[in-house]
C-alpha cells in the first residue's frame, strides 16, 4: 500500500506540473499577441516554484552522484516581495536545474576532498534597477570547471551550444528562453564563475 500511495503521489505530481507547463506554454493570449503574456502574482517561491522543480530533478541528480548543499541558504518559503508568472518562472528553474544536471562535474575542494554537487539561493540586490530599485537576485550553482571567458557572453543567445556540451542532449534554447522569460519579468540575467564552479543567476524587480 505504501509503495503504491508512493506511485499515485509522484503521478500527481507529474499532472500538476505538466499541466501546469501546458497551460503557461499554449495560453490563447500568447498567441493573440504574438509573444509571452504574463499572469503574474504573488507567491510562496519555494513551495509554488522551486520544490515542484527540484522533486523532478531528485532522482536524476542522485543517480548522477549529485548532492544539493544548502550553502547557499535556500529560499525561504514566504511570499517573497517579487510577483511573477509561476508557470514561466517554474520553466526557468527546470531549464537551470536541467543544466546543473547536464553540466555539474566533480571538484576537490579546499579540504582536499572530492565533490559534487549544485546548491540555489537568494539574496537582496539594492538599487539595480532604473530608479535605484531594488532586486532579488535568485542563484543556481553548481561544481565543475569554468566556463570559457569567450563563451560567457553567448550562451543566452539563441540555439548557442558551448564547447562543454559535447555528447550531451540538448538543443541550445534553455537559457535564451531563461533570458528571454526573465526579460518580460523586467529582469536580469547573468552568469558568473565561482572558486568551486558556475553560478546562473537572475534577478527580478522587487514590487512596490
Amino acid at each position: 500500500n505504501r509503495s503504491l500511495e508512493e506511485e499515485y503521489n509522484n503521478l500527481e505530481k507529474h499532472y500538476r506540473n505538466t499541466s501546469l507547463f501546458l497551460e503557461t506554454l499554449f495560453r490563447k493570449s500568447h498567441f493573440e499577441a504574438g509573444t509571452f503574456v504574463l499572469k503574474k502574482r504573488t507567491c510562496k517561491f519555494k513551495q509554488e516554484v522551486i520544490d515542484p522543480q527540484l522533486d523532478r530533478f531528485l532522482p536524476r541528480f542522485k543517480q548522477k552522484g549529485i548532492h544539493i548543499d544548502n550553502s547557499l541558504g535556500g529560499v525561504p518559503d514566504i511570499e517573497i516581495e517579487v510577483v511573477v508568472d509561476v508557470g514561466l518562472i517554474s520553466q526557468v528553474y527546470s531549464n537551470l536545474f536541467s543544466n546543473a544536471l547536464k553540466y555539474t562535474r566533480e571538484i576537490t575542494n579546499s579540504n582536499n576532498e572530492k565533490v559534487k554537487y549544485i546548491a540555489f539561493g537568494w539574496e537582496k540586490v539594492s538599487g539595480i534597477f532604473e530608479g535605484g530599485k531594488d532586486g532579488i537576485k535568485f542563484n543556481v550553482f553548481s561544481t565543475g570547471p569554468h566556463i570559457d571567458p569567450d563563451e560567457t557572453e553567448k550562451i543566452f543567445e539563441d540555439g548557442y551550444r558551448g564547447r562543454n556540451s559535447v555528447g550531451e542532449p540538448g538543443t541550445g534554447h534553455g537559457l535564451s528562453f531563461v533570458k528571454k522569460v526573465v526579460q518580460i519579468h523586467g529582469g536580469i540575467t547573468g552568469y558568473e564563475p565561482t572558486p568551486h564552479g558556475n553560478n546562473f543567476y537572475f534577478i527580478l524587480p522587487v514590487e512596490e
